[in-house]
């Protein structure tokens, strides 16, 4: 007696671009890849670690967005442009489902190097010399390809997207899609060093989905923890945004990313900007700076004593003998000396107010990693 197969219905999800538009800074890739500049020319002196200044979208914000949408249409157009933006789409879908060839494909077939830090903490520093160390001309890397900046992510689950709020999953991961198509161009025909293709990233913002980047680049990725005293880092802070505000309190209208930054770690707990903005300056930051140190060792991103890292101190002598290693594991840069790592003793000098404001909250934040299986670096109580 025949019997009759059943038939098997499947449910097509259909999306467009649309509904995944690329970022501002992969559109701005597309035309320096497709036409060899970008109508906004990306930041290639990110490494200064002495020169103080802010780098701006250098158009008004409506201007931005039209200079990035013209952008886009240009490069889409080619078939160069038409090819790296679905291959960052193809590569968003594999992360999207956890496609495990994908996955064992960018675990196995490079090696990622990440510094993770907070701003201001000599994370650019590090990133700067890795670069160096692994035989490329850190000048000649787009800031969005080293910085910290890109791919996007924030300790709350909506984040906005024009006028949409879109999930920061979301958006992490296509943008992580984007780095790595970004990445894998850019860099296409540089030799591989030690036997692997090497790709170097500062990741501050990778704290706030720590196991998505931990198990996304899998057991062989390197990561380089630099962490800073919160008074020379604050200072540092104010520096580079203009000076102390006259009052000593926090500016109401951040002047820089990073104070922004700072205004929004206080409302997760429900702090209004005008509640902040009547704070002492160094007591507004120091909130940021122990959530910050909180996320790194709580969050998921350092984990297990299997990872391979390397966790340091804002110190000249450990960060320069860092980097010796570096260039002495890898043996391509021209110059196999160590940049001079600066610090200096002004911060302690300057404000020994704060530095007995600080001395609870370092301390809390040491044992809080001590708790979490991790060394919090002596160094890190030094106000350098």
């Amino acid at each position: 007696m025949a019997t009759q197969a059943k038939s098997v219905q499947t449910l097509a999800l259909h999306f467009t671009a649309e509904h995944f538009p690329v970022s501002s800074t992969f559109a701005l890739f597309l035309e320096l890849a497709v036409f060899g500049k970008s109508t906004i020319p990306p930041n290639l002196d990110w490494g200064d670690q002495v020169t103080e200044k802010m780098h701006g979208p250098g158009a008004s914000l409506p201007d931005f967005i039209k200079i990035v949408r013209e952008s886009a249409n240009r490069a889409f157009s080619t078939p160069l442009g038409r090819d790296l933006t679905l291959r960052s789409f193809n590569l968003f879908g594999d992360l999207l489902v956890g496609n495990p060839a994908t996955l064992a494909r960018i675990q196995a077939q490079r090696r990622h190097i990440f510094v993770i830090s907070a701003p201001r903490h000599g994370g650019s520093y590090l990133t700067k010399e890795l670069y160096r160390a692994t035989g490329i001309d850190p000048t000649t890397v787009p800031n969005y390809l080293a910085h910290d900046g890109y791919p996007d992510c924030t300790p709350t689950w909506y984040t906005s997207e024009g006028p949409m709020a879109v999930p920061a999953t979301r958006k992490a991961m296509q943008q992580t899609a984007e780095w790595i198509i970004m990445a894998d161009y850019y860099f296409r025909d540089r030799p591989a060093v030690a036997g692997l293709p090497t790709f170097v990233k500062k990741g501050t913002k990778m704290v706030y989905l720590g196991p998505f980047f931990r198990e996304t680049f899998g057991p062989h990725a390197e990561w380089v923890v630099i962490v800073r005293h919160p008074v020379p880092a604050c200072v540092s802070l104010y520096e580079k945004a203009g000076g102390l505000p006259d009052n000593g309190l926090f500016p109401a209208h951040p002047r820089s990313v990073i104070e922004r930054w700072v205004m929004e770690s206080w409302a997760l707990d429900g702090v209004s900007r005008v509640e902040v903005a009547k704070m002492p300056y160094f007591t507004a930051y120091l909130h940021y700076w122990q959530r910050y140190h909180v996320a790194l060792a709580t969050g998921g991103l350092l984990l297990g004593k299997q990872q391979r890292r390397t966790i340091l101190g804002y110190v000249p002598e450990s960060c320069e003998s860092f980097i010796q290693g570096q260039l002495a594991r890898f043996a391509v840069a021209e110059d196999p000396t160590p940049e001079t790592f600066h610090a200096s003793e002004k911060a302690r000098n300057r404000h020994p107010d704060w530095m007995r404001e600080a001395e609870s909250t370092v301390n809390d934040v040491s044992r809080i990693w001590q708790m979490m299986g991790l060394e919090f670096p002596k160094e890190a109580h030094q106000a350098l």
